[in-house]
């Protein structure tokens, strides 16, 4: 039994290794500029989550930062960029600064800051856009025209799409798998905007890491941000860990 289980721990400690390692790198080589993101999200969601919470800020968040299913097509594409930092629904504000502060750290290490960025903007705008689909599908598929005014689900669809991306591209199988079946059963049980958004931005994520590395050669190398080995610029060395 104990030896059957060797090949798994032994998998396990390398997936861990491809996800953490080029975190525990930048930090120990001082490359701070392999973890900013993470930081400069959590500062923006805070921002808007303060403001939200004031009289005149208030007004101000929900016309160019707040987007909802029943809201015109131009409207949402003014709102977009914003929405992305937006406070989300039904999500505590410290669980929202939380999460961009961890995954973003993580998938910038991990994926470089031009493809997590780009992963992240194309999980949050498929979700918010399928927010209108959603109530055209009407239930028991969609929604109702009741949930026309519900808030979009915020930052935490990036997040997933950006978090589905990188398992996919670092080959973590049981977590590429976890996370689209874990949002489908939240949308079967739970329902709601919300989930169906996490489960768009989920999908979003592993459609995209599918992509071959050459259809954004020439975006990545124009920043400066080459794919290495998984996606991410590559360690100087890679250890075993005991």
């Amino acid at each position: 039994m104990v030896t059957g289980a060797q090949p798994i721990l032994r998998r396990l400690t390398a997936q861990g290794q491809a996800l953490f390692e080029p975190v525990y790198d930048a930090v120990r080589l001082r490359r701070y500029d392999r973890l900013w993101l993470g930081p400069a999200v959590a500062v923006l969601v805070t921002t808007l989550a303060i403001a939200a919470r004031t009289r005149p800020g208030h007004p101000v968040i929900s016309r160019y930062a707040v987007t909802h299913p029943g809201d015109p097509l131009p409207a949402v594409l003014l709102r977009l960029p914003l929405s992305l930092f937006a406070p989300a629904a039904l999500l505590p504000f410290w669980f929202a600064v939380m999460q961009v502060l961890l995954v973003f750290s993580l998938t910038q290490a991990v994926l470089g800051t031009v493809r997590a960025v780009l992963v992240a903007v194309a999980g949050h705008s498929a979700a918010t856009l399928s927010a209108a689909l959603w109530i055209a599908a009407r239930p028991p598929v969609g929604l109702g025209m009741q949930d026309a005014h519900l808030a979009d689900a915020g930052p935490s669809a990036a997040v997933v799409a950006v978090l589905a991306y990188a398992a996919v591209r670092l080959r973590i199988g049981w977590l590429a798998a976890v996370l689209p079946a874990y949002h489908a059963t939240e949308v079967v049980v739970v329902g709601g905007l919300p989930s169906r958004e996490h489960l768009v931005a989920t999908l979003t994520g592993v459609l995209l890491a599918l992509v071959p590395d050459r259809r954004f050669a020439g975006i990545l190398a124009a920043a400066g941000d080459p794919p290495g080995p998984s996606g991410a610029r590559p360690p100087p060395r890679r250890r075993r860990w005991r």
